[in-house]
């Protein structure tokens, strides 16, 4: 089961299906289909954009969610907090709120 607060959403006004985890309106985790087949998921989205973010191989869509779900919930408390400093460092003006 998801924390509270995790949602999936579509990741971008392309996707056909809610492929991405967020907290809080904050990206932590997306999947993103192959081109040949399958998917893979890219974690720890809410890190700084430069920084190397793990990337996991999935058999489908719902075995990533799964997956994600886990990763989300192993590491719920330092996702919270991390997710947490990235919204109270961003300019009001970039913020939407949950969105």
């Amino acid at each position: 089961m998801l924390p509270a607060d995790f949602t999936w959403k579509r990741r971008c006004h392309l996707s056909t299906v809610d492929d991405g985890l967020h907290l809080d309106g904050v990206p932590v985790a997306y999947l993103i289909d192959k081109v040949d087949g399958g998917w893979f998921a890219v974690l720890e989205m809410q890190r700084d954009p430069l920084s190397k973010r793990p990337r996991r191989d999935c058999s489908s869509l719902e075995a990533g969610r799964r997956g994600c779900e886990l990763w989300a919930t192993r590491h719920e408390e330092r996702l919270r907090r991390e997710v947490a400093e990235k919204i109270a460092t961003m300019p009001w003006n970039n913020w939407r709120g949950g969105g």
